[in-house]
């Protein structure tokens, strides 16, 4: 099991136990007063969006063990240290803005949610105010996470990079654009030194779609490969 699903579990026992608080002893249904419907409903959605992720996690790691084994490659790239420190650390730079940018976004909506609640039970925004602002920052936690994970890969020995039709591996991280309502977007070649591909894919949200872009260095005299592969990824959109 991976950790994205232990995580996810966890936080379906988490909102399992937000439901059933409020049913703890008749006393304490009784003081949460109108607010125990929100403490339920927070829990609902927290339980049930986490038993989700779960089998997303699983549906990933397929297509992780599917590139590891090498089925139905389109491309398979190594660098030289000069190719590869050339395009990494501008790499993390976007994506360490780019996620700064989510989570500001998250934090307002944790904030008005908490609010909204208040306006409701001031007690039951404290049991909300807690589980969110936990949401948040375990997010906040994933996040740094991956950045950091960026940053050393950026630091480290160039990766080798595999790319099919549903998925890319840089290294040890996975980007999957297929599956669970995941959707490619663009598949476009960025002359701009260094010369790389950039990928935008989105995932299902409630409102609107997230957005992903990772980018992917284009390995000196693989050119004609890497048009074949833009060609062959745009042919899907």
């Amino acid at each position: 099991m991976s950790t994205g699903e232990r995580v996810s579990w966890f936080l379906f026992l988490l909102g399992a136990g937000l439901v059933a608080a409020p049913f703890v002893s008749e006393d304490w249904r009784h003081s949460l007063g109108n607010g125990a419907f929100a403490l339920m409903f927070v829990g609902g959605i927290l339980g049930l969006t986490a038993f989700i992720v779960v089998f997303l996690f699983r549906s990933r790691n397929r297509h992780r063990r599917n590139l590891v084994a090498g089925r139905e490659l389109l491309a398979r790239w190594t660098y030289t240290a000069e190719e590869w420190h050339a395009f990494a650390p501008g790499e993390t730079r976007r994506l360490a803005g780019e996620k700064g940018m989510m989570l500001t976004i998250m934090a307002g909506l944790i904030l008005a949610a908490i609010v909204a609640t208040a306006l409701i039970n001031r007690r039951a925004a404290v049991f909300a105010g807690c589980t969110l602002g936990g949401t948040w920052l375990l997010c906040w936690a994933i996040v740094r996470a991956r950045v950091r994970r960026q940053s050393r890969l950026a630091q480290a020995p160039p990766p080798e990079i595999r790319i099919n039709a549903h998925a890319l591996l840089i290294g040890d991280q996975l980007h999957v654009w297929s599956g669970f309502g995941n959707r490619l977007e663009t598949c476009v070649l960025d002359g701009n030194a260094p010369p790389k591909i950039a990928i935008t894919y989105s995932t299902p949200g409630r409102n609107s779609r997230p957005t992903e872009t990772v980018c992917v260095p284009i390995p000196n005299g693989h050119d004609a490969e890497a048009a074949a592969l833009v060609q062959r990824l745009s042919a899907q959109i």
